[in-house]
């Protein structure tokens, strides 16, 4: 499960990132991206439990708003009839960005569409897409060979 202080919630902000300008997409998947707006999230998602370190290294706490960076995926009835495959994708992905996140840029909110291809495709092949859209995206640089 993705952890409380990293998920979206709430028609608000699926809105507000369904309206957000910067769209990457691939053969099966489209990620969103968008800046915080905490206004928008549920009060009991508001503040995260544990802190931000400052990214200056000072030993503070970096403010929320700047340094948050949040994630939701969705799969529709499109992509398949049957929720155990929706939930099985879902928790993948999930993982996948837990797995990303001391390598991604902080300050954004993303939200990651399966389209119904995603369903025909291997788990490493979404895997790759995923990374490829992250790179693509500028949230996490390429690496180095």
């Amino acid at each position: 499960m993705l952890p409380r202080n990293y998920r979206l919630r709430g028609p608000t902000v699926f809105d507000h990132l369904y309206r957000a300008r910067s769209r990457f997409q691939s053969s099966s998947l489209i990620l969103r991206i968008a800046s915080p707006d905490l206004r928008r999230l549920k009060a009991d998602l508001r503040q995260p439990r544990l802190p931000i370190a400052a990214p200056d290294g000072s030993g503070g706490v970096a403010p929320v708003a700047r340094e948050e960076l949040r994630f939701a995926v969705v799969v529709s009835k499109k992509v398949s009839k049957r929720a155990v495959v929706r939930n099985r994708l879902r928790r993948r992905l999930h993982h996948a960005f837990i797995k990303e996140v001391p390598h991604l840029k902080r300050g954004h909110w993303l939200l990651l569409s399966l389209k119904p291809a995603a369903t025909h495709h291997s788990e490493d092949q979404l895997l790759q897409e995923w990374n490829d859209l992250l790179q693509q995206s500028g949230l996490r640089p390429k690496p180095d060979h």
